[in-house]
């Protein structure tokens, strides 16, 4: 009898793990952004200075953010969803971003770099 309970336990346990790890949230998760007080026009579109999770280096965002409207002249700390995109083409992106919330805007002229090394700043 205590070897067919264990057995139910161990199968029930596999059951609920199995059908937890085939969930979609691996398509998605969220992250803190801070976004530069100005963004660049490239031959791609508007651009952000972000710097990502706690990073200290900024990097350039092709990628909008749903929901999200950027007042020139302030920085921004924001939490958004980012999902991936299962089949994006050659020249769209990988993920997609979505505006969760403002934690802070503060006007302020953002430090970003003066040089970028992302090619498609120099093809305008």
């Amino acid at each position: 009898m205590k070897t067919t309970n264990f057995l139910c336990y161990v199968l029930l346990t596999l059951m609920v793990s199995f059908c937890t790890s085939c969930s979609d949230d691996e398509n998605s998760y969220d992250e803190t952004l801070v976004i530069a007080s100005e963004v660049i026009t490239t031959n791609e579109g508007t651009a952000y200075w972000v710097k990502k999770n706690g990073k200290t280096n900024w990097e350039l965002m092709h990628t909008g953010i749903s929901n999200f409207n950027h007042e020139t002249g302030y920085e921004y700390i924001v939490r958004v969803m980012v999902y991936k995109n299962k089949n994006a083409g050659p020249d769209q992106s990988s993920h997609s971003y979505h505006l969760l919330r403002i934690i802070s805007k503060e006007k302020k002229n953002s430090e970003v770099p003066l040089f970028t090394t992302d090619v498609s700043f120099f093809n305008q």
